[in-house]
């Protein structure tokens, strides 16, 4: 890879909302690939500084229960966006980031898109 490529690779800066494929780690150990939604910048403005993602398939937010962790960007593969998933999944993801703290902007993506799942099913 060359340095131009990887200057570009390290450039890119996930939105909130993003669904990522990233590395798990409890307690320095890699627990494995999980599903997770980018909740934004670790640092904000700093991309380099990795971001704060959320496990969504392992239940509520919290430190406490390693469901929300640090990634960094060479780590994380894109998936797609919360607007790509099922209302199901929406709703799980919205009770499980509750009022966690730096998840407003995720939440709001993730409350806007399930509306309009919901709204469409039920034919409003």
């Amino acid at each position: 890879m060359t340095a131009t490529a990887t200057a570009a690779i390290s450039q890119d800066v996930l939105e909130a909302g993003t669904v990522v494929r990233c590395p798990r780690y409890v307690e320095g150990k890699d627990t494995g690939l999980r599903r997770a939604v980018v909740l934004g910048l670790f640092r904000e403005g700093d991309p380099t500084g990795g971001y704060r993602v959320y496990f969504y398939t392992l239940g509520a937010a919290g430190f406490a229960e390693h469901t929300v962790g640090l990634a960094f960007r060479r780590e994380m593969d894109p998936l797609g966006t919360v607007e790509d998933m099922s209302e199901r999944t929406l709703v799980r993801i919205w009770r499980g980031l509750g009022d966690f703290p730096g998840s407003s902007t995720a939440r709001y993506r993730v409350q806007r898109m399930g509306l309009r799942l919901r709204n469409a099913r039920l034919g409003r």
